[in-house]
């Protein structure tokens, strides 16, 4: 056995649990936990909070800010500062999980408050008497501040996930693994359309509360039961700082190096191009679906089965991706989305046809970020994983605040033409696939910077 070997199998559960197929099922199950607690903000927080923007009487300009823009000015500087961070950060509890025991119960305090933001916003109107800009107002600022605190902390966590999974999972397995997780994410979805969903005309309150318990609850457990080591080459913290401590500021150097490869442009640029293909339509889909007169219940339905679809396929996909590559694999299923977009544009004038198109929406969205997730790990160096990865979320974040910003006043001019999230998704689809293209010039090792 190389020293290397030797080290990880000593007594540190983290190192030697990738090792045998019985530790790898047990560290898969306690990452899947975390995952759940991470996946509470995309199937169940996102659309929770877009009923409690509709009951708000929100205009698609105010819900577009609300949801996306505020919270990614926000994240553009607390992600870098994390990831520059945790990955210099050397502690018994390693240098992801001290960040992640940090950051869950604010997620989940945050989360409590916009459960409360009616009866603060209610409180707020009153004490303000004639002063007052109105209920509605003022339940729109409680929901603003409390959103604002639970994304900062949602982003934040997936992103020490990301670098938490890439530090403990076996590379040549990050893509079964993701589609792991993938599943986990897709069951939420399906519980929450299920069952869950239409009970928010009565139990919208609880229902966000829960939420916040959940995240908090699985990141912190999972937290408790995986174990890290450092990577090879990384016992030490490296230099600028001595062991445990964090600074205030993220050198310029951290993201003038990773933009100092020519390859991680296109990486970067296809990473901004497919988040913005599928935030436009997925923003608004409750209310496209509303004015094409499908009930809460049937969105719901439907959104229920295209997830069992993804599960069903998760693995498969997976598997493509471990086989052929992320990349490649990305790239086809974002080709199929292309074209599912410009055809929805041009064909979807009445509920039959979105229905149509929302399925091939889920599915073929759901099969790209099955593939796409393992595609971070494959492109960016191991060691220094979230730093190349948080710089990537940086410039993400600036994309979506760009489309965010532009979206909501262009439907809201429009007259609530949803079928434009359709061509915006058309275009960027179209984009992504050029950059993946083009990443394909450079060899793996170039690439691997």
């Amino acid at each position: 056995m190389s020293a290397d070997g030797a080290a990880l199998s000593s007594g540190r559960a983290s190192a030697a649990l990738p090792l045998t197929a019985a530790g790898l099922f047990a560290i898969g199950c306690w990452l899947m936990l975390g995952d759940l607690g991470i996946a509470m903000r995309e199937r169940v927080a996102l659309p929770s909070g877009l009923e409690l923007l509709r009951r708000n009487a929100a205009s698609d300009t105010t819900t577009s800010l609300l949801l996306a823009t505020i919270p990614a000015v926000l994240s553009v500087l607390l992600v870098p500062f994390i990831g520059y961070h945790s990955d210099r950060f050397r502690s018994a509890w390693g240098r992801r999980r001290p960040f992640l025991l940090a950051i869950a119960p604010i997620g989940c305090a945050a989360m409590l408050g916009l459960a409360l933001s009616p009866v603060l916003g209610a409180w707020t109107d009153a004490a303000l008497g004639a002063a007052s800009p109105g209920a509605r107002v003022c339940n729109l600022g409680w929901f603003c501040l409390f959103w604002t605190v639970f994304e900062c902390a949602a982003i934040s966590a997936a992103s020490l996930f990301t670098g938490l999974v890439n530090d403990v999972v076996p590379q040549g397995l990050l893509g079964r693994f993701f589609a792991g997780f993938r599943i986990v994410g897709l069951s939420l979805g399906i519980v929450y359309n299920t069952w869950v969903f239409a009970l928010t005309d009565h139990y919208l309150a609880e229902i966000l509360a829960a939420i916040g318990v959940v995240f908090a609850l699985a990141i912190l457990v999972m937290c408790a039961t995986v174990k890290e080591v450092c990577p090879p080459g990384q016992a030490a913290p490296p230099p600028g700082g001595p062991r445990g401590r964090c600074t205030l500021l993220v050198p310029r150097a951290h993201i003038l190096e990773c933009f100092s490869y020519r390859p991680y442009l296109w990486m970067v640029a296809a990473f901004i191009f497919a988040c913005v293909t599928f935030s436009p339509f997925n923003t608004f889909c409750q209310y496209y679906a509303q004015m094409m007169g499908i009930s809460k219940a049937a969105l719901g339905g439907m959104t229920a089965y295209g997830y069992a679809f993804s599960i069903a396929s998760a693995f498969g996909v997976g598997w493509l991706a471990d086989r052929y590559g992320a990349v490649r694999v990305s790239a086809v299923f974002m080709g199929l989305y292309c074209a599912a977009a410009a055809l929805g544009y041009l064909a979807v004038r009445g509920a039959d046809s979105f229905r149509v198109f929302y399925m091939a929406h889920i599915i073929i969205s759901g099969a790209y970020f099955t593939a796409a997730s393992s595609m971070p790990m494959a492109l960016f160096p191991r060691a220094r994983f979230v730093q190349y990865n948080s710089t990537k979320d940086l410039m993400v974040v600036f994309g979506n605040i760009l489309v965010s910003s532009a979206q909501g006043p262009i439907l809201d001019l429009s007259g609530h033409d949803y079928r434009l999230t359709l061509l915006s998704g058309a275009i960027f689809a179209l984009l992504a696939i050029i950059c993946l293209l083009l990443l394909r010039r450079w060899p793996a090792e170039a690439c691997k910077v």
